[in-house]
């Protein structure tokens, strides 16, 4: 029997069984992809955080004693899980599985509040496809800062779409917003410019929605000052621990004036991402277009059916909805398998075309900015026409504040796209129901309809698979620093801390052979020094570098200064060892151009040093060592 024929409670109680039960797959196929993946491959540029909990498990503060451009949460956080749980790589990739799974979890519950407990075959179908599309990104490990930053992003979302339900049905919302708020908080704290971006775009929409449903100045300034609350209070706290340890200037400086000038100034990281994508842009517009014509076309056609359809007289017939959301994850089940256990089938997968990060950009964007011109023609004429999209709008704008900020680290990701993801998928799917609700005859039609349902959900069935597939192919791929593909990363290493992990024999050697030489010409006290991005070189051999300020002497991850400081370290105190990633040209000359204005890099000035330091000091080249497109090369002191 369809949820439709039921009455009162019972279609409720169907409904709730509905929605658990595609959480509950949901959860299952997010699982079953990152179980999958999580112990293949070790990227040299991982393990930066491993090294970072060691430096602080030993006593050492960040901004205090070492360089660390982002807010403390995250950083701690990896500290005390490895001080309780050890320093396994395993243990934080179990991590990324929990931070995977719950992401998932949380953007079914975003797609399930705006489409409804009754179309939970929608959030689903929206949550998978949003959340695989973020895990495709091959420039993030499964436990990144970032990943841990989505997390609360995605719930931020949640409680904010909650609590501008209840403002426009003008029920009390004050436990939503603070639950928002404190989420935002932490948000915050965990990477600044998205954090406070999507903060201010929260704190923007709770006063706008305050006015458009006509609420008193009082309700919508203690709205605003709830949702301020949390992190201020967050701050505070984190503030007066730092001032306790002496950190509290330095933290203030590296998060504020250094992060952004490393990035090159406000304006560069503001606005310069549009411009240096502007060839994506462009070749992202025709699908945009497409999809701009399909979703605004088709609202505008059911808004002129509905209102010159008859009144409702019997149920609409079944829809088949729940059989389709099962068909969905069986398929996607299957076809997931398939393409693990049978290479040739994911190779030939991934050529296929695949939704570009700027075409959702440009697709939900406008909508955005139409339906924020929509409800301000609402408050001047004292209307509600805007009711009905409003958490279509809510979601739109969460997308836009969040890919605006991933924008100011040089262009958009995979990563922040999963909010555009689920509100192209809700926004589809949504208006095949509605269609379907509405007795348009002849049969034929409302068969047609079914079709093209039918189809979209094929095409988001493709878009999981192809996403998932993406990182199969390329687990991983930042600046030219590639890994092996799933299948081929078949060899265990040997090495401490790497238990549970699998590489390509290639990269397995690569990886012992320079631990192995490390620690038979070095004594545990000895300092070497890895650069730019291969900390995880020191926790893999026990040993520490030479006191410098940075650990990490990546272009947007340390400032010039601190750099050009450590310059001075190394010639009073040199290393026993000096090994060197040989990053792409492109990647000096791309950060340059876009953070620099052109000028050179303190990462640059730290590469041309080293390379001339090794000789004058009389270094020998124990081994150049290659892997796929990776070269390094390790030095010993004479």
């Amino acid at each position: 029997m369809s949820s439709d024929t039921l009455k009162g409670g019972d279609k409720a109680q169907c409904h709730n069984r509905r929605f658990y039960i595609f959480l509950m797959l949901t959860a299952a196929l997010a699982l079953f992809l990152v179980c999958t993946l999580h112990t293949r491959t070790l990227p040299f540029a991982e393990g930066w955080y491993t090294y970072y909990a060691k430096c602080i498990n030993s006593g050492k503060l960040p901004y205090r004693d070492f360089e660390y451009l982002y807010p403390p949460v995250y950083i701690y956080t990896v500290a005390l899980i490895t001080r309780i749980f050890g320093y396994e790589l395993i243990v934080l990739r179990r991590l990324g599985v929990l931070f995977f799974t719950l992401i998932a979890v949380g953007l079914y519950l975003c797609a399930a509040e705006i489409v409804g407990k009754k179309r939970s075959h929608i959030a689903m179908i929206a949550a998978v496809c949003g959340a695989f599309y973020l895990q495709s990104e091959v420039v993030q490990t499964f436990y990144d800062y970032v990943r841990m930053m989505d997390v609360f992003s995605v719930f931020s979302l949640y409680f904010l779409l909650k609590a501008t339900k209840r403002i426009c049905a003008h029920e009390p919302c004050r436990r939503e917003i603070l639950g928002c708020g404190v989420l935002c908080g932490v948000f915050i704290n965990i990477k600044q410019n998205i954090g406070l971006i999507f903060f201010f775009y929260a704190l923007v929409l709770i006063v706008y929605l305050g006015i458009w449903c006509r609420q008193s100045k009082g309700a919508i300034l203690c709205n605003a000052l709830l949702l301020c609350l949390p992190p201020l209070v967050l701050f505070a706290l984190i503030a007066t621990a730092l001032w306790q340890s002496g950190s509290l200037v330095a933290y203030l400086s590296m998060t504020g004036a250094a992060a952004a000038g490393a990035k090159g100034g406000m304006y560069a990281i503001l606005f310069g991402w549009l411009f240096h994508n502007g060839t994506a842009f462009l070749h992202a517009l025709p699908v945009a277009l497409l999809l701009l014509f399909v979703i605004v076309g088709g609202f505008v056609w059911l808004k002129l059916l509905s209102r010159n359809a008859p009144d409702r007289a019997v149920p609409p017939k079944r829809s088949y909805a729940k059989e389709m959301g099962l068909a969905f994850f069986l398929l996607l089940a299957i076809a997931l398998l398939s393409v693990i256990l049978w290479e040739p089938l994911g190779r030939w997968l991934l050529p296929k075309a695949f939704l570009s990060t700027y075409a959702v950009f440009l697709t939900v964007t406008p909508i955005f900015a139409a339906c924020g011109v929509w409800g301000i023609r609402d408050m001047r004429h004292g209307t509600d026409t805007m009711r009905d999209v409003v958490p279509f709008f809510v979601l739109s704008g969460a997308y836009f504040a969040i890919s605006f900020g991933c924008g100011n680290s040089g262009g958009l990701a995979e990563g922040q796209a999963s909010f555009g993801v689920i509100f192209l998928v809700c926004a589809l799917l949504f208006l095949c129901e509605a269609y379907l609700a509405i007795p348009i005859h002849p049969p034929r039609v409302r068969g047609g309809i079914l079709l093209v349902r039918g189809g979209t959900v094929l095409l988001c069935l493709l878009l999981a698979l192809h996403s998932a597939d993406k990182k199969l192919v390329y687990t991983y791929n930042w600046w030219g620093m590639t890994e092996s593909s799933y299948w081929e990363s078949t060899a265990s290493l040997d090495l401490p801390l790497t238990g549970g992990l699998s590489v390509s024999p290639q990269t397995k050697a690569v990886y012992e052979e320079i631990v192995h030489a490390i620690v038979a010409n070095t004594a545990q006290s000895d300092p070497i020094f890895c650069f730019p991005q291969i900390p995880l070189f020191y926790a893999l051999a026990d040993r520490c570098d030479p006191g410098t300020f940075t650990k990490v002497q990546w272009f947007d991850v340390a400032s010039d200064a601190a750099i050009l400081s450590d310059i001075e370290i190394l010639k009073k105190n040199p290393p026993k060892a000096i090994l060197i990633y040989h990053t792409s040209e492109y990647a000096y000359t791309s950060h340059e151009q876009a953070f620099r204005a052109g000028e050179a890099s303190g990462t640059r000035i730290m590469r041309d040093f080293l390379l001339s330091f090794v000789k004058t000091e009389d270094y020998r080249l124990h081994g150049i060592y290659q892997t796929g497109e990776n070269t390094l090369t390790l030095w010993l002191s004479p």
